[in-house]
């Protein structure tokens, strides 16, 4: 298209706004257009209307967009569409809570995921009988399989499901071994919420936002090592920064900014 579109997502109140904020002050030379993924029927409102002109912000244009899931494919397009006549070779960046439906919405050309500093494992991994009892699901219903990974369809549509035997636990092993069965075991491992940050180049545990606690250092030596898991077996590449995206002078944060820097372009 010729648009450079930068997706930024993670889980609710986690910082998100304020990463861009910091991209926006710091990284893009030509202004970006800011887009605002709400998800239609949530209790999230558009900002109130200023009385007065806003100044330069640092921004080209700003949209609050409404969404139903199964219409984000060509909403998404339509104003991608817009922004493209308005400006050939701009960048965007669009910012969303976590959502099945809009991951692969759109062929973003970079993806940012946020998250806040975690307290327990829990709060971003399964706990292992459960993540089991998905895999099951995952094997055995072919829509949820979809819903699952890439957000397709909903669990009450209406298809019906594929019969099929069970696994033995022979097959189950073989699976699980192959190199689908085990990239497919090591994503359910990951709470709904937090399957954004496997497909990202730049993970942000955002140090601002959640408390640190004596599990947070394993949490997210977990997480570091899936991420190498899933790196090593796609020939692909994921940073993980552990700090305060707004604080330019600490060290971990300049080496943040200089993994955002590449997005921060216009499109070709």
């Amino acid at each position: 298209m010729g648009l450079c579109v930068t997706f930024v997502s993670g889980v609710r109140r986690s910082g998100k706004s304020a990463v861009i904020r910091s991209m926006v002050d710091h990284l893009w030379k030509t202004q970006p257009h800011y887009l605002r993924l709400v998800k239609a029927g949530s209790d999230k409102h558009p900002p109130p209307a200023a009385d007065k002109p806003i100044p330069k912000c640092g921004i080209a244009s700003a949209r609050w967009i409404e969404y139903k899931p199964d219409r984000v494919f060509e909403i998404l397009s339509e104003v991608l569409t817009a922004i493209h006549h308005q400006d050939r070779y701009g960048s965007v960046v669009i910012e969303a809570d976590a959502d099945a439906a809009l991951r692969y919405a759109y062929p973003y050309d970079h993806r940012v995921f946020v998250m806040p500093v975690p307290g327990s494992v829990n709060d971003v991994f399964r706990e292992p009988t459960r993540a089991a009892v998905e895999l099951r699901h995952v094997l055995d219903d072919t829509a949820a399989f979809a819903s699952e990974i890439f957000g397709l369809f909903s669990a009450d549509d209406g298809e019906p499901h594929e019969e099929r035997p069970d696994l033995t636990p022979t097959q189950m092993r073989g699976f699980l071994h192959s190199p689908l069965g085990d990239e497919l075991a090591t994503r359910i491992q990951l709470k709904q919420p937090y399957h954004g940050l496997v497909e990202s180049e730049v993970i942000i545990v955002n140090t601002s936002c959640g408390q640190t606690t004596e599990e947070t250092a394993e949490c997210v030596r977990r997480i570091e090592r899936l991420l190498e898991r899933l790196c090593g077996a796609g020939n692909r590449h994921a940073d993980l920064f552990f700090c305060d995206p707004c604080n330019p002078t600490e060290k971990t944060c300049k080496k943040l900014l200089k993994a955002l820097k590449p997005m921060c372009r216009g499109g070709k």
